[in-house]
């Protein structure tokens, strides 16, 4: 019993090389070049090799926000579907500047679509809108603006301007990111029809982040009373008519 605890000391001498052996294995496979330093007998591993491990780049993110004054033009174009005595569906396209500031953001655009009314068979619309909002805080925003439109046709032509006003929310994650807005339409000059209502829109991803190509599409319901004629307003006929736009948008 006595001899045997005189060999008690060669079992962590033993572990202890055995762990040395298994160090050396593990770092010769994963830094191949550190072998010859391990052969030398100096153990250490080339500076070379310890520098690359420190200054890896972090991941890039492209889903997080990227504000700048700078105005950036860019180009849409999609499909309508309209109700309001419009054929049911027609083609949009237009241009127009963004601002995404770190305080504010700014929209100014021109577009058109060729939705066709029923009761000629023909016609086209054009638009101008220009609109401002405050960033606050957290990804909301809010504010409004103005925009024109014009239907006009072979027999006959309209044209308004109305207030807007409304906000939204950036949203920013890991793996996306999007805006969702909702602006209220004010009737303004339109005294035919005195058409009116919300406007949701979602953009994906954020026009905040420093992509070039977006999806959005927009939502709108209008209420609005019969044409006003000679003797008859048209304020006892009323109705409400639902427009969807789907859209995709290159921005420089």
């Amino acid at each position: 019993m006595v001899m045997s605890h005189r060999w008690v000391w060669l079992i962590p001498l033993l572990l202890a090389v055995r762990l040395a052996g298994a160090q050396q294995q593990l770092t010769s496979s994963v830094f191949p070049e550190a072998s010859s330093g391990l052969a030398d007998g100096s153990g250490a591993v080339p500076a070379a090799v310890s520098t690359a491990l420190v200054v890896t780049p972090p991941p890039i993110e492209r889903n997080s926000a990227h504000y700048s004054l700078w105005p950036r033009p860019y180009v849409d174009g999609g499909l309508s579907l309209m109700q309001g005595g419009y054929s049911p569906a027609a083609g949009n396209l237009a241009a127009g500047l963004n601002i995404e500031a770190p305080g504010f953001i700014a929209l100014a655009a021109a577009s058109v679509d060729d939705g066709h009314k029923l009761d000629s068979g023909t016609g086209y619309d054009t638009y101008l809108e220009a609109r401002a909002f405050l960033r606050l805080g957290r990804g909301w925003y809010g504010g409004g603006g103005a925009q024109w439109n014009k239907l006009i046709t072979d027999a006959y032509s309209k044209q308004a301007w109305r207030p807007t006003f409304g906000g939204g929310k950036d949203v920013f994650r890991d793996d996306f990111s999007l805006r969702a807005q909702v602006l209220y339409v004010l009737p303004g000059t339109d005294r035919l029809n005195a058409s009116q209502g919300p406007e949701i829109s979602v953009w994906w991803p954020s026009p905040a982040t420093n992509r070039h190509l977006f999806y959005y599409q927009t939502v709108a319901i209008y209420g609005a009373h019969q044409t006003s004629v000679p003797g008859d307003p048209g304020t006892n006929v009323r109705y409400l008519n639902t427009f969807a736009s789907f859209t995709i948008m290159y921005r420089f």
